[in-house]
């Protein structure tokens, strides 16, 4: 009884795993691109769709791509490639610290405030904080741009 060579365990993975870069980029570019084909063949965008995309909608919608594209992706080929050993280690980049505390508030205080002083140094002018709602302003910025930066791009995106 003749039995046929072993393949390479390569060649018995899926399409998936012999092409990992090639399926990772694949698959990042049409999970963002489904998402965002409502919005971009809408009303708004090319007119194919009969639909219209609010702004608040198209800011989810561009966040949901976000997530849907590169993350999942890398999610998908870290399971494909390493097993749930790859994926718990991939979930614990999202935690490591590698920096000190002082950076991490440089970014959430300092980047604004390098952002209003070149603002202030290119109009040559003080901010109309009144005509933005107040002082308190400053408080919701804030809180917006940590929002922003750690929720609407590197957390969702960086994964990928």
């Amino acid at each position: 009884m003749t039995t046929a060579p072993a393949q390479p365990a390569s060649a018995r993975q899926g399409l998936l795993a012999r092409h990992p870069l090639v399926a990772f980029f694949v698959m990042a570019y049409a999970f963002s691109w489904l998402v965002w084909a409502p919005w971009v063949l809408g009303g708004d965008g090319a007119g194919l769709l009969p639909i219209n995309i609010s702004q608040t909608a198209s800011g989810y919608l561009n966040a949901t791509a976000i997530l849907a594209g590169p993350t999942l992706a890398a999610f998908i080929m870290t399971a494909t490639t390493e097993g749930r050993e790859g994926v718990r280690r991939l979930l614990g980049r999202y935690v490591l610290w590698r920096v000190g505390l002082r950076w991490y508030m440089f970014a959430l205080i300092g980047v604004p405030l390098i952002m209003l002083l070149g603002t202030m140094v290119y109009s040559m002018e003080l901010p109309n904080l009144g005509a933005l709602g107040g002082p308190s302003y400053l408080l919701s910025y804030l809180l917006s741009f940590a929002l922003v930066t750690v929720l609407g791009g590197p957390l969702l995106e960086e994964g990928g």
